[in-house]
């Protein structure tokens, strides 16, 4: 096959970046992901063009496609309402702390969940999944809406009384829609396309809205240390593999302006790893190697390698000249 060419550049990838295989579903197929020198982007080589994954090669047991949790009971629902105060949701159930230690909670709470601040408002979820994250933002006031292509998927979410789009992002009409946030939870990887894709968010986003996008990120040092084996390589579902580079650069084309980025804990690219070495996915759900994989991914994030980055961005205007010159270069 011949080496597919970067969606951000259009120049030819030119260095083999990882050659790994679908541990997900047990395909013996392996795939190949190309590098973009030039924008520091990984591209899965595959004959699918931007016609996208066929949900089929996501399989019934795709973690975002199962059935949304409840909402916590007991201590939990006492921390969980202690991070949500951290982050400006005033709950009657939080612990009485000061303020410093509630927002140390929510700022532990984010590297696996985060609200996007107050006030509530309207929210496009692309990328929704079962709806877990739709719920959980409808209990603190948002209005929600959601696209995702898998139907079984979008069906639970609709059940739980979410708006959802059951289409690809690419085939969403969003036009006369205005959104206060647009968020994007380990989607953008599993676009051929990402940059129209962008502009289209951009321009039904309001010009005071923020756009959240996480991602994972194979300069981190789990992609280093596992090699083929990183859970996070995803392939063939992940089309690209972005670094905080070719993220960035993504961003700008689209229209935004990066205003945060942040290497978050991530435990799933070491225990995930070890585990698909080990030629044994319930592995992973050790307790020891849980414990170890948090502690790899808190130290890789602290030195800015983590497994996965996490990027606020807001809009540009549309003729200005940092757009214009993003989109000439």
């Amino acid at each position: 096959m011949s080496q597919p060419r970067c969606p951000l550049c259009g120049k030819a990838t030119s260095q083999l970046l990882a050659l790994t295989s679908d541990f997900h579903l047990k395909k013996g197929h392996r795939y190949a992901v190309w590098l973009c020198p030039t924008c520091d982007l990984g591209v899965t080589a595959t004959t699918l063009g931007h016609e996208g994954i066929p949900i089929s090669m996501y399989g019934d047991a795709y973690q975002p496609h199962r059935a949304v949790s409840r909402a916590a009971t007991g201590w939990r629902k006492r921390l969980t309402a202690t991070a949500l105060t951290g982050w400006g949701y005033p709950q009657p159930d939080a612990l009485p702390l000061p303020a410093i230690i509630q927002r140390g909670f929510a700022h532990l709470r984010g590297w696996t969940w985060m609200p996007p601040p107050p006030p509530s408002g309207r929210l496009l979820d692309v990328g929704c999944g079962s709806g877990a994250y739709a719920v959980s933002l409808r209990r603190l006031g948002w209005q929600v809406e959601g696209v995702e292509p898998n139907a079984k998927a979008a069906r639970l979410a609709q059940q739980e009384g979410i708006s959802v789009y059951q289409s690809r992002i690419e085939d969403v009409d969003l036009l006369g829609k205005r959104y206060d946030v647009i968020t994007l939870w380990h989607s953008l990887e599993h676009l051929a396309a990402p940059v129209p894709v962008l502009r289209k968010l951009r321009s039904a986003l309001n010009s005071n809205g923020l756009l959240i996008v996480e991602t994972p990120n194979f300069r981190g040092w789990g992609a280093k240390l596992m090699g083929e084996f990183w859970y996070h390589w995803d392939l063939p579902r992940h089309q690209l593999h972005f670094s905080p580079k070719s993220l960035r650069r993504a961003l700008e084309l689209g229209g935004f302006r990066l205003i945060q980025m942040a290497h978050i804990p991530n435990p799933y690219g070491f225990t995930g790893g070890v585990a698909y070495r080990l030629h044994n996915v319930r592995f992973a759900k050790s307790a020891v190697l849980c414990s170890a994989g948090w502690l790899f991914g808190w130290i890789a994030a602290m030195f800015h390698h983590g497994d996965v980055i996490r990027a606020i961005a807001v809009p540009l205007e549309e003729d200005s000249p940092a757009v214009t010159a993003v989109r000439q270069a």
